[in-house]
């Protein structure tokens, strides 16, 4: 049942690493020749990823599992905060993203809260051992029991290539913004030194409008930003 929802729904998600530092390059050179996408805004992106005790979606990605599952609690905000914050409700966005080989399905529901809790208490609290059931409620499944594990930030700018209309993301300033104490290694907030190009797309293959980026200035990778940043807490400490 899940190959027939990838091939009717799923998509094709190609990964491209850089250097952090040619994030300005990078996005000028996006700005000039792609369509920026004004429906979503550039963005700080906060995720939580939520693990077993065994650290299932971890492994995944380190032993290159051609089927990997990863849960994660999303909400967006201002590129730069400037210490303000919006009154009111935020949308957290509750996703279960599959992967089978490079084609990717995820589902997603929206969840409304303050945020001012989300950002105060730590991830081993009894606050944030909400999103294990919230997830079992919104899919109405039979999930594993997992815990809060990392937090994960970094800045975003999407774009629509003219030509095919795949939809582009580029990433950088990553960052641990949280972890859970009784699970891993305290933050260091200190950005990652590369950063991530993605194309989203129904082809396995690249625009060919993007040939002069993806040959000169991009690696193609199966980069995660999440495997990365528990690695780097945990070859850090």
């Amino acid at each position: 049942m899940l190959s027939d929802l990838l091939h009717k729904k799923g998509e094709f998600e190609l990964k491209y690493t850089f250097p952090n530092l040619v994030s300005p390059a990078l996005g000028s050179w996006l700005s000039l020749n792609c369509k920026i996408d004004k429906e979503y805004p550039e963005s700080r992106v906060q995720s939580i990823y939520l693990e077993t005790l065994n650290a299932d979606s971890y492994f995944e990605k380190i032993n290159s599992d051609f089927f990997k599952t990863k849960f994660r609690v999303r909400w967006y905000e201002m590129a730069e905060k400037k210490g303000v914050q919006k009154e009111g409700d935020t949308a957290f966005f509750l996703e279960k993203k599959m992967k089978v080989g490079a084609k990717r399905l995820k589902n997603r529901w929206i969840y409304h809260t303050g945020k001012d809790k989300v950002d105060r208490m730590p991830l081993s609290s009894a606050y944030h051992q909400q999103w294990h059931g919230l997830f079992a409620e919104k899919g109405g499944e039979d999930i594993p029991h997992f815990l809060p594990f990392i937090q994960i930030s970094y800045i975003r700018k999407r774009f629509v290539d003219l030509f095919s209309g795949a939809r582009l993301s580029l990433d950088f300033d990553i960052r641990v913004e949280k972890s859970n104490e009784l699970l891993l290694p305290p933050p260091t907030k200190t950005f990652l030194p590369m950063a991530v190009f993605e194309v989203k797309s129904s082809s396995d293959a690249p625009p060919q409008s993007l040939h002069f980026i993806i040959k000169n200035m991009v690696r193609k990778t199966n980069f995660s930003k999440y495997e990365r940043c528990v690695s780097y807490l945990i070859s850090n400490f």
